[in-house]
């Protein structure tokens, strides 16, 4: 069908059909291919968020379930099942569908370090190993760097050249790999090391973390840990103690990166797509039809890869 590889609207002029009516076809068809899917049962996972819709349903509604919980195949690269909501009945209702069995052969599950995926991972899959996705890892590490740049900005003299080049306009260069950096930045960064010691210190500190998953054994990876630990209490940097303090009560789940390498790398991808999807459309209202049609172009809800199975399915398929 035109919907799964097109917006309704550009199918419904290519059909001459009004777009309400080929959306009400479109929207049925999916329910119908639902009622027939089969979740594909799989050995790893990665379990990642994506926001669906800016206001709440319901009055006291909670901001998790603004978001939808998708569950990614790692070794298909297909999305498995989405959920409405990123809190842990969003993750529970995948595990209760696939049936207890199927939950005892996940042998790991890539996510965030989001507690109510963490606890439902527990509860249905004891013998799953989690691992924490360095994507996320990373992004919570950049925004504790970038409010230490804050701090230290906030303590430079007013009109002075080291808080011109420390302001925020500035604040990707920060947080960028220096070998990334282009000639420019490069000059532009040297002149506030330069100036100021702790963003020196600064910037020890993000190139030994930058590099920290390049590492290829937990015990290389903890002895950089700790060293890195020593480094930010030395300096004070208060923003990087709680995030450091987080990360270390954490390490028996952190450490399992280096023994798996495994990253939700693949549903960062799949989250772009799910944003195109929702951009080529204008936004969706109806939050069950979105879910659909994730599952549609980035799963298995769709004609390429479940045949129909019911008379009606070959009568839709006529009309385009």
């Amino acid at each position: 069908m035109l919907t799964e590889i097109a917006p309704v609207s550009r199918s419904a002029e290519l059909v001459g059909l009004e777009p309400q009516t080929l959306w009400r076809i479109d929207f049925a068809r999916m329910r119908r291919l639902l009622q027939t899917y089969k979740i594909p049962l799989p050995k790893k996972i990665s379990v990642d968020e994506v926001y669906a819709r800016r206001t709440c349903k319901y009055k006291g509604e909670s901001r998790n379930e603004r978001f939808f919980t998708v569950v990614t195949d790692l070794e298909t690269r297909k999305v498995i099942w989405v959920s409405e909501s990123r809190s842990q009945k969003g993750l529970d209702q995948f595990f209760l569908l696939i049936g207890k069995e199927a939950c005892q052969k996940i042998e790991l599950v890539c996510m965030d370090q989001h507690e109510d995926y963490a606890a439902s991972v527990r509860e249905h899959c004891k013998s799953a190993v989690i691992v924490w996705d360095r994507f996320h890892l990373a992004q919570n590490f950049e925004e504790a760097i970038n409010d230490m740049r804050k701090e230290l900005h906030g303590e430079q003299a007013g009109g002075s050249e080291l808080k011109r080049l420390s302001r925020g306009k500035f604040r990707f260069l920060f947080v960028k790999k220096a070998k990334h950096r282009s000639m420019e930045e490069k000059l532009h960064i040297d002149d506030v090391l330069k100036a100021n010691e702790q963003f020196m210190k600064l910037e020890i500190i993000k190139e030994a973390f930058l590099s920290f998953f390049d590492l290829q054994t937990e015990a290389e990876a903890k002895a950089r840990f700790e060293e890195l630990g020593d480094w930010i209490f030395q300096a004070g940097f208060q923003p990087l103690m709680k995030w450091y303090k987080n990360l270390e009560s954490g390490w028996a789940t952190l450490k399992n990166y280096f023994r798996f390498k495994a990253t939700s790398a693949l549903s960062e991808g799949i989250n772009n797509v799910i944003k195109t999807i929702k951009r080529r459309a204008y936004g969706y209202r109806n939050m069950e039809y979105f879910r659909l049609k994730i599952m549609q172009v980035c799963g298995y809800l769709n004609s390429r890869l479940m045949p129909p199975t019911k008379a009606t399915e070959n009568q839709l398929d006529a009309l385009f």
